[in-house]
């Protein structure tokens, strides 16, 4: 073994910052590289006489890096790329088809497959990206509906005028906080004459 594997094995094991895993294949290796043999190394380690082995068979293939660390797994692909992503949350901020009272994820996940934005999708990933996006799409207040006049409404059907033109250009007249509030007729806790 090599006088530079040995230092950094000795720093692994002394500092112990690093994971079981990775300090029990330190002391394994520091142990073979004594003399000791698999099954006394095994024994001193705590560790299974193939692990030792295992250990060594991966010193020799790769040197220090190959026995002690694990290389990096794979994992799976994830189920959405970021411009499908895109185009969901977009897809999310408008209306909601025709027929719908709101978005929910089960529908978010239906749409995306059916405006063929994704093949497939599942309500998780539809969940998890609207989480991370923090939208909220069945809160009306967080959806974005572009040319439609949604809001209060006047017995007539048009859209209900501010407090300040209910009131007349100048605002409150002059008056400020509660006494402006008296001036609205039915509101609650209104007093005449502010």
């Amino acid at each position: 073994m090599k006088r530079e594997d040995k230092k950094v094995l000795a720093d692994l094991t002394r500092r112990g910052r690093q994971s079981l895993r990775v300090i029990r294949r330190a002391q394994v290796l520091q142990l073979v590289a004594k003399g000791r043999t698999a099954e006394d190394a095994a024994e001193a380690a705590g560790v299974a006489t193939r692990t030792v082995k295992y250990i060594k068979e991966r010193y020799a293939e790769g040197g220090l890096e190959r026995a002690i660390w694990d290389a990096p797994r794979g994992g799976p692909k994830p189920a959405l790329n970021g411009k499908q992503e895109a185009r969901i949350v977009a897809m999310v901020c408008g209306p909601w088809p025709q027929g719908e009272a709101r978005w929910s994820v089960r529908l978010v996940a239906s749409e995306a497959v059916a405006r063929g934005i994704a093949p497939k999708v599942g309500r998780e990933t539809i969940r998890l990206l609207m989480r991370d996006h923090e939208l909220k799409p069945w809160r009306e207040k967080n959806v974005v509906h572009p040319g439609t006049d949604a809001g209060i409404r006047e017995s007539d059907g048009e859209p209900a005028r501010s407090l300040r033109e209910a009131l007349g250009s100048s605002g409150a007249g002059g008056r400020s906080g509660r006494e402006a509030g008296a001036v609205v007729e039915g509101m609650p806790g209104a007093h005449p004459g502010g």
